[in-house]
């Protein structure tokens, strides 16, 4: 069924039964019908991708003053000249690579947010462990006249002392026992004591695995922090480091 204007470029004088293949815009015109008739036609129903195989004049003479009842004009101004023949046509490959191509977008996509995730992690991450080995060198920087500085050290050997006693041969440690102990002494004293402790207990676990030795990073960083400041009453006990 034609449009009026369609149908008038269709029954023009120079489209002739014999030319109207030819004519380029008759042509289109048939072919842009002809698909929107495969859509809903039952001549295509079952088909997955239906092709014209071929188009039929139907009836309608051209050049002459009446036509076929079968192609009178109906009521609303719409007109059939011709028949289609449809076919089943080589499926189409366009959507298959369509979907390999979203597929690897959204791949890419899912790739791209691991990485953001696994960077912004890192950022994240990063300055806490810079932080924290921060920490670490500056363990007993504070001033030696700051009271904070003796609580520090005061602290960092009872944790010692406690790690210790935990041991099943914390018994047989007199040295480091005697070393390790709490009193008031006086700051330099103090120091001495506290590196004593630290040589004390690292020579006691030479001989023992790795698995059985405690953990001694704290009183390490502050031992370090110590020699570090050449202090005299504490030279001779840092040449042993």
């Amino acid at each position: 069924m034609f449009s009026k204007s369609d149908l008038a470029k269709v029954t023009a004088p120079d489209v002739t039964r014999g030319n109207w293949r030819q004519n380029k815009e008759v042509m289109q015109i048939i072919i842009r019908y002809a698909n929107e008739v495969a859509k809903l036609s039952t001549l295509t129903e079952g088909m997955y991708s239906p092709e014209i195989l071929e188009i039929k004049l139907v009836g309608a003479v051209l050049e002459l003053d009446q036509t076929p009842i079968l192609n009178q004009e109906s009521s609303e101004g719409k007109v059939q000249f011709f028949q289609v023949i449809f076919r089943e046509g080589k499926l189409r490959k366009t959507s298959y690579f369509n979907w390999i191509k979203w597929l690897k977008m959204f791949l890419i996509a899912v790739v791209s947010i691991f990485v953001l995730i696994f960077i912004y992690l890192a950022i994240i991450h990063v300055p806490k462990v810079n932080e924290l080995g921060t920490k670490r060198n500056v363990s007993c920087s504070s001033s030696r006249k700051n009271s904070a500085y003796v609580e520090e050290i005061h602290s960092i050997r009872k944790s010692l002392l406690m790690d210790l006693s935990k041991l099943p041969e914390w018994s047989t440690f007199r040295e480091a026992r005697k070393q390790c102990a709490f009193g008031k002494l006086q700051l330099i004293k103090h120091e001495q004591r506290f590196l004593k402790c630290y040589l004390t207990v690292r020579n006691r676990f030479n001989d023992l695995p790795l698995t059985a030795k405690p953990y001694l990073g704290k009183i390490e960083a502050c031992v370090q922090t110590l020699c570090s400041r050449r202090l005299p009453h504490l030279s001779s006990l840092c040449k042993r480091m």
